[in-house]
């Protein structure tokens, strides 16, 4: 009877506690059951680093315990595990040895399941193994119930045969246009006498050019997809290039016959989303009262995509090219004011740009971006007030997002810097950055180093892009100072009941996920791209594109990425940064903001971030070791 008075009392702690809570009654009082109780007074080790996997596995019934961490320097604390907390889960994945020592903290009270029972559970329980998953890695775990519209119903073959219209190559013109006006989806396609296509007619290109241009006019071969596609790669796929038609063949190939046109309306009627539509609506919009509810659509278009961290990608991308169109279009809505005003356009070539995370693509939601405007002042074009012009266009552009709710913290530029310079003055900012790093505080100006063109004469951009590569290929300090600065971001070091425990003891109720995951993140993998062998592991993107706005290349998990190739022996470190920096971002668009409290997040959850910090801190000791350089400690930011 006293036998089963304590399995049931032990059950009923297990059921309490993750991962414990995912199994059912009869297995829960048989992992009772076969185990046992033990205590421990303060300082004395329950488990030594390098163990292997012993009969049970220790559950914490009350009491606190360190994990710790052999290094040079002796024994790190790398962890404070309490009440519910199983110690030495990694055990039981990898290869079976203890990762780091168990040592208590005050008196605890264990209690021991079998080893055996319980792995013989876990292979039942699907939410058991990915909450073992989560102790080593963050790649490939779910957990979260909400759903994406990304992995909507496609639509299926022979629902867009039925809706295609061919006509042979050599179709005199107003047939083809003919044949394009009444396809239901508004686009039709050449194809030659083996069924290749050749070219697409759409209506609204009919409608909107004159038929003699729109027959000489030159066009390339649409984008091609195979018949295994799915809505979350077609919208990708549409949003970088700038389109809103795909080709389908068979295996993905051009050169293979045509298996139908899949347009962006194609996916809207499926998906209940039009990113691609949405996107062309911000960037031609004609006025604030037109862009604001557009941008109400943007935020329930992201969110509700953003079902579990590996949607992030393509949330960022969607959001990306919508920044970029609300930028395009509060250039233009200010460039039509000034001119109202009677200022004159200039003639000049000039782009603009914008700068941080804006620029990388890093973002979930609309915000004001750090935009400046470029211009080429070597060119004869240039006239005494264009300068005037620019300055004020970027003081109206400002004043746009500020009239669309988009104020932003606000920006302070470095010396030397402004939201409009001429070209000669970026590069001597750029130069002169480089050439002393820390004697300008390239840590205060390293935002700059994520540039991406937005609107005008991309070449501008790419043109000083090229140089700042030709810059840095002769810069000695420039990536061991950023290294330094980075060093000074640690992550915190665990939760405890519910409070934050940084590595100087203190206990917070909250903590910023900017500050401990993403920006340590981000600047660790921009100072990783600088270091880069050709300029663009260094910019933001490898060719200029006519489209939409396009997503270049470099955010912070393909740089991460980019990196693991160039670093192979930081591979693991830098691609589990890449999963921390993703599950960063989703929960800081699901809290709504920045600001994260423990104690409102389930065991699972608190796990995932728990695993996150320890990838921060791997990524910030690699860093270190490895473009830091030997001598110098690291710098606080100020």
């Amino acid at each position: 009877m006293k036998t089963s008075v304590i399995r049931h009392r032990v059950a009923d702690f297990l059921q309490r506690h993750t991962p414990f809570d995912a199994l059912s009654q009869d297995d829960l009082l048989e992992l009772a059951g076969s185990g046992k109780v033990r205590f421990h007074e303060s300082e004395e080790y329950v488990l030594r680093e390098g163990d292997a996997k012993g009969e049970f596995v220790w559950v914490i019934q009350q009491g606190r315990v360190e994990t710790l961490k052999a290094s040079a320097a002796g024994e790190m604390l790398r962890d404070v595990c309490g009440e519910g907390d199983v110690l030495g889960l990694e055990l039981l994945a990898g290869d079976g040895t203890a990762a780091y020592s168990a040592r208590t903290a005050t008196d605890v009270i264990l209690y021991g399941i079998s080893t055996a029972r319980f792995e013989a559970a876990i292979a039942r329980y699907p939410a058991i193994q990915r909450f073992l998953a989560a102790q080593r890695s963050l790649s490939g775990i779910f957990g979260f119930k909400r759903d994406s519209w990304l992995d909507a119903e496609t639509p299926s073959l022979p629902f867009l045969r039925a809706r295609l219209r061919t006509v042979r190559t050599g179709t005199p013109h107003p047939e083809a246009c003919a044949a394009a006006m009444q396809a239901p989806n508004g686009a039709a396609a050449i194809v030659d006498d083996a069924g290749r296509l050749t070219r697409t007619i759409s209506a609204w290109e009919t409608r909107t050019t004159e038929l003699e241009e729109c027959a000489s006019r030159p066009q390339d071969l649409p984008l091609v997809i195979g018949v295994d596609y799915n809505t979350r790669s077609a919208i990708r796929q549409m949003l970088q290039s700038g389109v809103d038609l795909l080709a389908i063949t068979a295996e993905g190939r051009p050169e293979d016959a045509l298996q139908a046109i899949l347009t962006a309306g194609d996916l809207a009627l499926f998906c209940g989303r039009h990113p691609v539509g949405l996107v062309r609506a911000v960037r031609h919009a004609a006025s604030p009262d037109e862009i604001q509810p557009l941008m109400k659509l943007s935020a329930r278009m992201v969110d509700g995509a953003l079902a579990r961290p590996e949607d992030v990608d393509d949330c960022c991308q969607i959001n990306t090219e919508l920044l970029w169109a609300l930028t395009s279009a509060c250039i233009r809505l200010a460039d039509a004011e000034l001119s109202e005003a009677g200022f004159e356009r200039p003639v000049v070539k000039h782009c603009w740009v914008v700068f941080g995370a804006a620029a990388r693509g890093d973002l979930l939601s609309l915000e004001f971006p750090t935009i400046a405007a470029i211009y080429d002042d070597a060119s004869e074009a240039l006239q005494p007030t264009d300068s005037m012009y620019f300055t004020a266009l970027a003081g109206q552009t400002a004043e746009q997002f500020h009239a669309l709710g988009l104020t932003g913290p606000g920006f302070s530029w470095p010396d030397g810097a402004g939201p409009s310079m001429p070209l000669s003055e970026w590069k001597r900012f750029f130069s002169e950055t480089i050439a002393d790093p820390r004697g300008k505080g390239v840590y205060h100006r390293r935002a700059f180093f994520d540039m991406s063109p937005v609107f005008g004469d991309q070449q501008i951009a790419w043109g000083l892009q090229q140089s700042i590569g030709e810059m840095l290929a002769h810069s000695p300090d420039l990536v061991p100072e950023l290294a330094r600065r980075t060093l000074a971001h640690v992550p915190p070091l665990a939760f405890f009941r519910g409070l934050v425990l940084g590595e100087d003891g203190s206990q917070r109720e909250e903590f910023d996920v900017d500050e401990v995951l993403l920006t340590p993140i981000a600047q660790a993998a921009r100072v990783f791209a600088l270091a880069g062998e050709n300029v663009d592991a260094a910019c933001t993107g490898p060719e200029p594109r006519s489209s939409f706005g396009g997503f270049y290349a470099a955010n912070t998990q393909r740089r991460l990425l980019s990196a693991a190739s160039r670093f192979p022996e930081g591979d693991s470190v830098l691609r589990q940064a890449a999963e921390a920096f993703r599950l960063g971002l989703f929960y800081q668009a699901i809290s709504g903001g920045s600001l994260i409290r423990p104690s409102q997040l389930e065991k699972f959850e608190q796990l995932l971030l728990k695993t996150a910090f320890d990838s921060v801190r791997k990524l910030l000791e690699f860093t270190g070791a490895t473009l830091a350089g030997a001598t110098g400690a690291p710098a606080p930011p100020s």
